[in-house]
């Protein structure tokens, strides 16, 4: 698909992209910012050189306790699901067992040794309701995450 760019967030690593001739129905994001812990959870992405792949796992927890910074990127905190990911599947959405949107995958966690945890970051649905609300019109659930926040969502 060609499209435009409406907006760029460089530090936080997040577009909105504005495509031409696609057809379908638009992602819903759930309603409440907060996901249990131990949720079911699944994402979609395209790992660097595989083709599609869907994967499941659990919430483990709504924050990670500490700021998360890779590259030149980094968010306040964090998702943190017991799913392993792999490069290239940052930016794919995370959702809930309703097929609702509740966050985007942005990194790998690894050990010292930088062997993957199967854990991974996730910024959650308030955080990209929050820069597309900014940008575009929003109703329904998205203006109603926008003004939601996670900090009072049980530590894990």
């Amino acid at each position: 698909y060609s499209g435009v760019v409406v907006d760029v967030a460089p530090e936080r690593d997040m577009a909105i992209l504005k495509l031409k001739g696609l057809h379908g129905i638009s992602v819903q994001p759930a309603a409440q910012a907060c996901v249990p812990h131990g949720a079911s959870v699944f994402s979609l992405g395209k790992p660097h050189a595989q083709g599609d792949t869907a994967r499941f796992g659990q919430l483990e927890s709504m924050h990670f306790g500490r700021p998360v910074h890779y590259g030149d990127f980094g968010y306040d905190d964090a998702m943190v699901l017991r799913m392993g990911t792999q490069k290239g599947e940052s930016g794919g959405p995370v959702f809930n067992d309703q097929g609702q949107l509740v966050g985007m995958i942005v990194s790998t966690l690894s050990n010292t040794a930088g062997q993957p945890l199967n854990l991974a970051h996730a910024v959650p649905a308030t955080s990209l309701a929050g820069f597309l609300c900014q940008h575009m019109s929003c109703a329904g659930n998205w203006a109603a995450l926008q003004g939601q926040t996670t900090d009072t969502c049980p530590k894990g």
